[in-house]
This record gives structure tokens, sequence and C-alpha cells, in this order.
């Protein structure tokens, strides 16, 4: 008697593996159509009440990739990508530093390259259909499992899995950024001149050989107190621009945020100041303090969230 009911259980079981390991495939496809796929196209990129348009002209695959984006309003720059490499171009050094913080996110490539962790801190729905550039489109919704995080909408072309157009919800619903596609063609622009820079100033933003994804050689015991989800990716001591002392610089992620905490010496008692601030979009940044050191985080993470992390995360061994 008890025979059937279960094997009802095992094959709803095996239902849901087989439709979660689809959902993975389906993000894995559409990862790689927003880095990979051929095009040439015009995109509005909206937040904290202003509006910027880019237009992206894309080809090849792997190493082989040639990409460039334009800017069509505000300050005159440009960001190229060969293969992993990325550089700002710019006009000034005013539109250098725009140039730096509009590269911070760069559409349609949203999803990061690795995608494994990503079911621990978020849930996929399909949430119906639409039309974007004149092209019919999939809706899917990363939703987190912590309602303090934000939610990715992305509206996918059904063919190609490129998303046309991407929004990030606030915790209460509201549209923290968004990103669409006003025209684009699913190929890349055949005149290599389409894909060279035309401005003077340069700057490295990411060199070929940048660490993607986890470092191996990090231990999870070098912090605790994360949010449920996170993980640490690298911890690394680096010299920012402008400093001359280290700081310890660690990369959590939860599958799709990756947020920086940069720990550093603090200042005197009475310079000190709690703050939190929007950057760029969906990019904020929070300061703390925690004993010793002075914590700073920057990710597209709410402020709040941000915040509360801070709060409760402790380095382990950071005299060592």
């Amino acid at each position: 008697m008890r025979v059937v009911p279960l094997i009802g259980v095992l094959m709803f079981g095996a239902a849901c593996a087989a439709h979660a390991e689809d959902d993975m495939q389906l993000l894995r496809n559409v990862g790689n159509a927003g880095r990979q796929q051929a095009l040439d196209g015009t995109y509005l990129h909206q937040m904290n009440g202003m509006l910027e348009t880019f237009r992206i002209v894309r080809q090849g695959q792997g190493d082989g990739v040639r990409e460039k984006r334009t800017s069509l309003d505000g300050p005159s720059r440009e960001v190229v990508r060969k293969g992993g490499e990325l550089t700002c171009f710019a006009s000034d050094k005013r539109a250098l530093m725009a140039c730096k913080i509009s590269a911070m996110r760069l559409f349609p490539a949203l999803l990061p390259d690795d995608l494994d962790d990503i079911s621990r801190s978020y849930v996929l729905r399909r949430t119906g259909t639409d039309r974007v550039a004149q092209r019919d489109c999939q809706w899917l919704d990363l939703q987190p499992r912590d309602p303090q995080r934000y939610t990715m909408r992305m509206c996918i072309e059904p063919n190609t899995y490129l998303p046309l157009k991407v929004i990030t919800l606030s915790p209460r619903g509201d549209s923290v950024e968004q990103f669409t596609f006003t025209e684009v063609e699913l190929a890349g622009a055949k005149d290599r001149k389409a894909y060279a820079p035309r401005l003077a100033q340069k700057f490295l933003l990411r060199p070929a050989k940048a660490p993607v994804g986890a470092d191996p050689s990090v231990s999870q015991n070098e912090v605790s107190g994360l949010p449920q989800g996170f993980r640490l990716l690298r911890s690394v001591q680096r010299i920012l621009p402008g400093q001359g002392k280290p700081v310890r610089h660690l990369v959590f992620s939860d599958g799709l945020v990756m947020l920086s905490v940069f720990a550093e010496p603090p200042p005197p008692e009475n310079a000190r100041l709690e703050r939190v601030g929007n950057l760029h979009g969906a990019i904020n940044m929070a300061t703390s303090y925690q004993g010793d050191m002075q914590l700073t985080a920057v990710g597209d993470m709410p402020q709040t969230a941000m915040m509360a992390l801070l709060k409760s995360l402790h380095i382990n061994g950071k005299n060592d």
C-alpha cells in the first residue's frame, strides 16, 4: 500500500530536479548570449531620474570577442572589449571618470560568468511575454530568497536568449535601474572600424587575465557573519589609487551580486562617520567601523542590506 505514494514522491522529486536543471541551463544560455551574442544596437540606461543612450556593436566568440559601446549623449566616452580585456576611452578626464562609472554595469552582460551558486540565493520565475525593440521576448524574474536583496527582471529574445530589457527592482518593487534596447540587429557590424576606439584618453579597466570566479586558495573560515547564500571569492592586499598604504580587498558573491569590501585602518575617532550612498544605478556604497578597521562595501545591494552586512561581518585573523 505504501509503494504508490513512494513512487509519486520519487517522480515528483525527479521532476523538480529536471526543472531546476532546465532553469540553470536557461540562465547559462542567457549569460552566454549577454556576453557573446553578435549584435549591433542602441539601448537606453535609466537610473536615478537620469537617462543615457549607448550604441553597442559586437562580434566574435570567446577570446576573439570584439565589442565597443559608445555614449550618444552626456560625456563622450567608449568602452572597448577585446576578449577579457576591458578599456575605457574618453575625450577628457571628466569623461574618463564617467566612463569608469558607466562600465560598472555593462548591459546586456549583467549575469556573472559563474552561475553555479545562483540557486542558493535566487529562484527563477517565468512571468509572461512582452515585446521590446520590435522583438518578442519572455520575462524571467530572478527573485531573491532574502527579501532584502534586489530582484532582476529580464526579457529574453527566445531564439538567441539575448536580454532585450533588464530591470532591477528594490525590495519594495520600485525600479532602481533599467536597460532596454530600442533597436537591435542580431549580427555584428561588418566594418572593422566600428570596433576601434576614436577617443584619446585611455584607462585599462580589466586586463585579459583578470580573475573570474572564486580563488580556490581562499578559505571560507577567513570571514564569518555573512548573510545566507554569500561566500568569499577572493581576498588580497591592494594599494588603491591615491593611497600609499595597503588595503585588504575581499570579494563576496551570493551567486548574482558581486560585493567588494575594503578593510583598512580607521581615521581618528572624531572623524569616523558611518554613511551609505548611491554610486551608479543599482551600485551602492556603505562605510562602517569594526574594532580597529574601517570597512567600506561597494556593490549592487540595497543600502540598508549593505550596512547590515558590514555590521554582521567579522574578518578573522585580520592582523596575521
